[in-house]
């Protein structure tokens, strides 16, 4: 299993509803947040400016330049679902992971948050002093995996009670997100990828780092 995103970036409204969803689902402080939202203005005549909106998660690479860095394995790659996680009990908040990432989807824990009531995430509050990021909703991956649930959407199967998202999948207003297996031919994200070809594009793809988050861009960029 190889867990990716993908965003339709013509359907994404800049809302930040998916920020909110992460912040609430994880236990994360919003100013620190997972899933922040890049907000930027396109134009190829002055006159006629595009706005785009590019959420960035943990883009959860195939070849992590943050595992690579990490002196002590608390980066580390899930074998059994591709994603990228940090061991907090390793974690010594060295912040070399932060300086191998690419992207800059690293927060480093200086404060401790404060527990939600009542409790509505199943998420530990991380120890001060260690680098957290995107987790793509680890938790509700294990519990599907535990319960033989469907992980990610299929044309066939979208999202419902039997089938896991990550909460900024499940709560996106513009229907902008698609979580699943690029592994499984069937599923929505590897469908959307073989069928956008050409508008697919994941950023700084000349690190080398094989990012598992693609972006549809519209059709007329």
């Amino acid at each position: 299993m190889r867990l990716a995103m993908v965003m339709d970036i013509e359907k994404c409204l800049g809302c930040k509803t998916c920020t909110v969803a992460c912040c609430m689902e994880n236990n994360v402080f919003t100013n620190d947040n997972w899933n922040v939202v890049l907000d930027t203005i396109e134009a190829k005549d002055w006159r006629n400016p595009v706005r785009k909106f590019y959420p960035r998660p943990c883009m959860h690479c195939d070849k992590p330049g943050c595992v690579s860095a990490c002196p002590t394995g608390a980066s580390h790659i899930i074998e059994k679902t591709g994603t990228v996680q940090i061991d907090y009990d390793i974690c010594i908040g060295c912040r070399a992971c932060m300086t191998g990432c690419p992207y800059n989807v690293r927060v480093f824990n200086f404060k401790q948050a404060v527990e939600q009531e009542p409790k509505i995430s199943a998420v530990k509050i991380r120890p001060v002093g260690v680098v957290e990021k995107c987790t793509f909703c680890k938790h509700r991956v294990d519990k599907a995996l535990k319960e033989g649930k469907q992980i990610g959407t299929t044309k066939k199967q979208p999202d419902n009670d039997d089938v896991v998202v990550t909460a900024c999948v499940r709560e996106c207003v513009g229907n902008a997100r698609f979580f699943g297996d690029l592994d499984d031919p069937n599923s929505e994200v590897s469908m959307l990828l073989k069928n956008n070809a050409h508008r697919a594009i994941r950023l700084v793809e000349g690190a080398g780092t094989a990012p598992k988050v693609y972006f549809l861009e519209p059709d007329n960029s």
